[in-house]
């Protein structure tokens, strides 16, 4: 009998994310680094001395999950918190010396997991993948901003 759920599209990603998932775990520990961890400090690196909110945004997390991550982050000396000197009701996150010495091995540690996920890939295959992945993404978002679109949770 063919299953009808194990061979959907929704079920391989969640597979991969899964996977994948486990993979970061794995190398960011060896790092020091949750998994969580890595979008901040590529977000700061690009753009340091964002606020709370205009990172989040920027990583599309809410503000209280950030919030968790930074706190996590100042403890390990990764980022630091500063107030902002034009307006006393916001803070700034900044990469500390240490957060900013991580970024080279860590964009290698995210290369190294490019290169198991894409093992036995030609460029042209890589390259096809990542189209039609981002083709799934534009797909759900315009789904998702649809007016009609089924309410549910």
């Amino acid at each position: 009998m063919e299953s009808l759920v194990f061979d959907t599209i929704g079920f391989l990603l969640h597979r991969v994310f899964r996977s994948h998932q486990g993979l970061v775990r794995c190398k960011m520990r060896n790092l020091g680094l949750h998994r969580g961890q890595p979008p901040v400090l590529f977000a700061l690196y690009e753009n340091d001395g964002m606020s709370n909110s205009e990172m989040a945004e920027y990583l599309e997390i809410t503000p209280a999950t950030l919030t968790n991550k930074v706190k996590r982050m100042e403890k390990s000396q990764l980022v630091v918190r500063r107030g902002d000197p034009d307006d006393e009701r916001l803070s700034r996150i900044y990469l500390t010396d240490k957060g900013r010495g991580l970024m080279d091995t860590l964009r290698g540690s995210m290369l190294d997991m490019d290169g198991i996920l894409l093992s036995g890939f030609s460029d042209s295959e890589t390259q096809q993948l990542k189209n039609l992945l981002a083709k799934i993404v534009e797909n759900v978002d315009s789904y998702q901003s649809r007016p009609d679109k089924p309410i549910s949770h």
